[in-house]
């Protein structure tokens, strides 16, 4: 799953068309804050993990500065995770521990020991401490075993192919690419109202339990 992913172009723009119906429902929302409307103000980027034949779509992130206060939208993102350079799947990919495959992603790929250890311990810590997680962990009917995040996450989603299965699974963390939709989150939160999910039930869908 590792290599055939990230080794396939296909892939990437479908990812890429995801980004851009989040940026086109960003600015059809105008300006959270004063309803201005919203003009393109997108991140470079220099991403690492995507075949070169779709790099330079990827060295853009999308996102917005409102025309009347300057306020930034960014919208959530499959593509990136964060500021992190390395693409959001293969944050995916290497973050689980043990694995023959994920060991050599991670020498094809030239990752640090100690980058990969941040990402681990931010799987382990400071992601099970985010509005979001708080938020979506009350959905999975049985508990997530902390150690083996993300791995054990893709394996919730339903789908016939690898591809369908990390595509759920980037859209389900889509949220915790920016500040914005985290708020949000945590703004529902505190109004005890039920979190609506933001992408179409086709696209991300729950593995039930059996």
């Amino acid at each position: 799953m590792c290599h055939a992913l990230l080794q396939d172009p296909a892939f990437f723009r479908f990812l890429q068309r995801i980004d851009e119906a989040f940026a086109a429902e960003t600015r059809i929302a105008r300006c959270r804050r004063c309803a201005g409307a919203l003009h393109s103000a997108d991140y470079p980027r220099k991403p690492r993990g995507c075949p070169a034949s779709v790099v330079e779509d990827y060295s853009l992130r999308f996102s917005f500065t409102c025309g009347r206060c300057q306020k930034r939208a960014t919208p959530a993102s499959v593509r990136f995770l964060g500021r992190r350079v390395y693409l959001a799947v293969v944050l995916m990919l290497v973050s689980p521990r043990g694995g023959a495959q994920g060991r050599a992603l991670c020498e094809l790929l030239t990752i640090p020991e100690r980058t990969l250890g941040r990402w681990r311990t931010w799987w382990t810590e400071e992601f099970l401490r985010t509005p979001f997680w708080r938020s979506m962990r009350e959905r999975l009917s049985i508990p997530i075993e902390i150690a083996r995040l993300p791995g054990n996450l893709l394996e919730r989603f339903d789908a016939s192919t690898a591809m369908d299965r990390m595509t759920q699974l980037l859209c389900f963390v889509s949220p915790l690419s920016t500040r914005a939709v985290l708020t949000e989150i945590q703004e529902l939160r505190r109004s005890r109202r039920n979190l609506v999910r933001r992408w179409p039930s086709s696209i991300v869908k729950i593995k039930p339990s059996n």
